[in-house]
C-alpha cells in the first residue's frame, strides 16, 4: 500500500529513513525532468546531452528534499524549484566553460566574477554569464599571435577581423581603470591576485570591475548586432 507523502516526510525529516528519502525521490522525480525539460527548451549547450540536465535535476531535488523543513507549511515543489533549476544551470556552467577551451581552461576567478549571482532568474544569470565568458574568449584569442591559415574561408576570417576590430574598439571607450584590467587579465594574462597588488585594490573588488568592464562590452556587441540588422 503506497504511503502518503505528509507521513514520508515524518519519516524522513524524523526519523531519517533512508527509504522514505528514496521513496520521496521517486516521487518527484517526474517533476524534477519536467524542470530539467523547460531549462532544456530554452538553453542549448554545446556537448550538453538531455541526460545532463537530468542528471543535475535530480541533483537538486536530492539536495532540496535533504533540506525541505515541511512544519513550515511551504509546499515541497514551491520550495525546490529554484534549486533544481540552478543545479541544471550549475552543471551546464561547468559544460559551458569546457566548451570555451579545453578543460579547465577558463580560470575559476574569471568564472565567478561572471556568475551574476544577484540575478533573481536563474535563465537570465547563465545567459549573462555564458555571454561574459564567450567575449572574455573572443579577448583571449584576440591576444593570440595572428599565424591562421588565410586560405580557408575568406567570409569567416574578415567576419572574425571584425569582431576583434570591434571589441578593440570598444575596450578603447571603457574607463581606464576596466581597460587596464581587461588588459593585464586577457592581453597580459595577469592573475586577478596580482592585478589586485598592482593596483592596491582587493581581488573581490577586481572582480567586481572586471565583470563591469564585460557587461559594457556585453552591451556594446549587442547594440552593434541590433544596427546590422
Amino acid at each position: 500500500m503506497d504511503i502518503p507523502e505528509k507521513e514520508l516526510w515524518h519519516r524522513w525529516t524524523g526519523q531519517r529513513e533512508r527509504c522514505a528519502r528514496d521513496a520521496l525521490i521517486q516521487l518527484h522525480a517526474s517533476w524534477a525532468r519536467l524542470v530539467a525539460r523547460d531549462v532544456y527548451l530554452k538553453v542549448r549547450i554545446r556537448d550538453a546531452e538531455w541526460a545532463d540536465y537530468v542528471q543535475n535535476a535530480t541533483i537538486g531535488l536530492i539536495e532540496s528534499i535533504d533540506r525541505y523543513e515541511p512544519w513550515r507549511s511551504v509546499d515541497f515543489r514551491t520550495y525546490a524549484r529554484h534549486r533544481v533549476r540552478g543545479a541544471v544551470f550549475n552543471g551546464l556552467r561547468h559544460l559551458a566553460s569546457d566548451s570555451f577551451g579545453q578543460p579547465g581552461r577558463v580560470p575559476e576567478e574569471r568564472s565567478a566574477s561572471l556568475k551574476g549571482d544577484g540575478e533573481s532568474d536563474p535563465l537570465q544569470a547563465f545567459v549573462s554569464w555564458t555571454v561574459g565568458l564567450g567575449i572574455g574568449h573572443l579577448l583571449e584569442v584576440a591576444s593570440l599571435p595572428d599565424d591562421r591559415d588565410r586560405r580557408g574561408d575568406p567570409y569567416a576570417a574578415a567576419a572574425r577581423d571584425q569582431l576583434s576590430e570591434l571589441l578593440h574598439e570598444a575596450i578603447e571607450q571603457l574607463p581606464e581603470r576596466e581597460k587596464l584590467i581587461l588588459t593585464m587579465h586577457y592581453l597580459q594574462h595577469t592573475a586577478f591576485v596580482d592585478i589586485a597588488s598592482h593596483m592596491q585594490l582587493t581581488k573581490g573588488r577586481i572582480s567586481q570591475i572586471h565583470r563591469q568592464a564585460i557587461e559594457k562590452l556585453r552591451d556594446r556587441m549587442r547594440m552593434h548586432a541590433m544596427a546590422e540588422d
